[in-house]
């Protein structure tokens, strides 16, 4: 599915991005049933690619101050995936607080990089983003659109005077307004315990219900007419680093998404009381542990160590093959390593993408040892292949002192 207006996917990437603290998650890159791009090659120093990008999404209370749901979201973009861990509000956290629950962590002074301290002492891994929205933006959103057509499962009542909250639905297909929406995303189990049948199993399903019908109803006709007032709920209600910029620069070219590539986590451990008779969510630490190492897991980024330039970079000649198996329309790999290397002063003599896909990238040197250990300064992890290799020209084509060969582990 292509969305031919750039400025309704642009609208639609940001009022998605709002939606997601509801329990949304991964809607930041299934705006319009594909991904986003976000930080696939980012620069620090020097150049890197990314696979990966973590943010945190927080939706806060009427306040402003405290976080009612928390998510750490990474996307993947290796296999365009999207992993998020819901952190529940009461989670126990080491902190001089009063209260000790990771809810208030937005409410110090520090804001978003205390909460990065609180899920990174939980998690192990620092969000490297963040979106921060209100309850009031997801209702006024969703009434723009002109609300979402969901099944109500089964009757829903609860009532929380503490959160102002009242959840009161009856069961059934219907349009359900930003109030109702916000009901049916928050609801967990009614006043007399009852609820969905397998907890967060059926919850997770019926979200993810919400999350395709409040697409479909982005991506129609009319949401475009309603463009003005979306944009002044998004600019009143939303803070974000992600920058206009960094969205519109990797949505360009957008590789096709299926909802099977959402998976929703929630953080191990279970609910209790601490020794001051205060309640509080007590995450698992060597169940959380597991879920981290099974889901969050990453592997060696192909990445170049410390800016080194040599005086002799400039007297090398590199030719560059991209055999990631990564089609051009999704990254221009090609483009993106010979920035790179012109930044080291190296000399590219050509490019080449061949069909013929290596596991592992290589430095090929011929007849020219040197050369490739001066390249190997900038990507230490790439071997250089024993012995001499021949070079076959192309037509026209300058004989290289070494060749990088690009392998999919570019962007593991």
């Amino acid at each position: 599915m292509r969305v031919k207006s750039p400025l309704r996917l642009t609208v639609a990437i940001i009022i998605l991005l709002m939606l997601i603290y509801a329990g949304i998650a991964g809607a930041i890159s299934i705006i319009t049933g594909e991904p986003i791009q976000f930080g696939f090659f980012s620069r620090s120093g020097g150049a890197k690619a990314e696979k990966i990008q973590d943010f945190v999404v927080a939706g806060t209370d009427e306040d402003g101050i405290r976080t009612d749901l928390i998510l750490f979201c990474r996307y993947n973009l290796s296999d365009n995936s999207i992993t998020a861990l819901q952190i529940p509000r009461d989670t126990l956290v080491e902190t001089n607080r009063y209260d000790k629950k990771i809810n208030s962590a937005y409410g110090t002074a520090q804001k978003e990089q205390q909460l990065f301290d609180e899920v990174e002492q939980i998690i192990g891994i620092r969000p490297e983003k963040y979106v921060i929205v209100s309850f009031k933006a997801f209702r006024q959103l969703i009434d723009a659109i002109g609300g979402v057509e969901v099944n109500v499962p089964m009757r829903m009542y609860y009532t929380d005077p503490v959160q102002n909250l009242t959840i009161d639905l009856y069961p059934g297909l219907q349009v359900l307004d930003g109030r109702r929406s916000e009901m049916f995303m928050r609801f967990r189990y009614n006043n007399d315990g009852t609820g969905y049948p397998n907890g967060d199993v059926d919850r997770i399903a019926a979200q993810k219900g919400f999350y395709q019908a409040a697409m479909d109803k982005l991506l129609s006709g009319g949401t475009i007419l309603k463009v003005p007032k979306i944009l002044g709920i998004i600019t009143d209600n939303v803070k974000t680093d992600f920058t206009g910029e960094e969205v519109m620069k990797y949505i360009s070219k957008i590789p096709s998404f299926s909802m099977d590539k959402v998976k929703i986590l929630t953080l191990p451990g279970e609910g209790g009381y601490g020794d001051n008779g205060v309640s509080y969510f007590f995450h698992d630490e060597k169940e959380t542990e597991l879920l981290i190492k099974e889901n969050f897991l990453t592997k060696q980024k192909l990445s170049p160590e410390k800016k080194v330039v040599s005086a002799k970079n400039k007297f090398v000649k590199v030719k560059i093959v991209d055999a990631t198996g990564i089609d051009a329309s999704e990254a221009d790999v090609l483009k993106v390593v010979s920035d790179m290397l012109s930044e080291y002063q190296f000399k590219i003599t050509a490019t080449e993408k061949t069909d013929r896909i290596q596991d592992s990238s290589k430095l090929i040197n011929h007849n020219n040892k040197s050369a490739a250990e001066l390249v190997q300064q900038v990507y230490s992890n790439v071997k250089i292949q024993d012995g001499i290799e021949l070079y076959v020209k192309n037509d026209g084509e300058k004989a290289p002192d070494v060749t990088l060969i690009v392998g999919a582990d570019f962007i593991s």
